[in-house]
């Protein structure tokens, strides 16, 4: 079974639990599926960390969000600031199209910075074109992207560590 159907069935699970309780409500909801997701973690091999990867990289890409929005309103409001805007080359471990589109739209739905295109490198490598309002140091952009991004993207596509 894979990890898609028990991802149903947990939901299943979840709105058979609400359905039981004396009144339907959103909590009971989130008790279900807590509740399906402990006992389809002991039963299928896999499920929980998938679910733990997923709700933590949605956690980190809102924490993104929010400190990147703070940092770009204070490179608009401080006048005295120059900006130091670039592209980089992201060299990409990630090779599927669901892995590229989950970082492109990641990086992309952080402020300050967008996903222009995908290309080659010299070297062959498949990369991803990041611009970004501050650049500073273009190997500090590229490390943050592939250690803060793409790496926990991985972990959930293809499990374990990411790699």
């Amino acid at each position: 079974m894979n990890t898609r159907n028990v991802f149903l069935i947990n939901i299943l699970l979840a709105v058979l639990w609400a359905a039981y309780q004396d009144q339907w409500s959103t909590n009971s909801l989130v008790i279900g599926f807590v509740v399906g997701y402990v006992l389809l973690s002991i039963l299928h091999r896999g499920y929980g960390s998938l679910v733990f990867n997923v709700v933590s990289y949605v956690i980190f890409l809102i924490w993104s969000i929010l400190k990147s929005s703070v940092q770009v309103a204070w490179v608009v409001l401080e006048p005295t600031l120059k900006l130091d805007q670039g592209i980089v080359a992201i060299p990409l471990e990630a090779r599927t199209d669901l892995e590229i589109s989950l970082l492109a739209t990641s990086i992309t739905l952080t402020p300050g910075t967008l996903s222009v295109d995908t290309g080659w490198n010299a070297h062959g490598e498949h990369v991803l074109y990041v611009h970004n309002l501050v650049m500073g140091n273009a190997e500090d952009v590229r490390r943050s992207i592939k250690q803060d991004f793409e790496r926990r993207i991985l972990r959930i596509t293809r499990g374990g560590n990411g790699s």
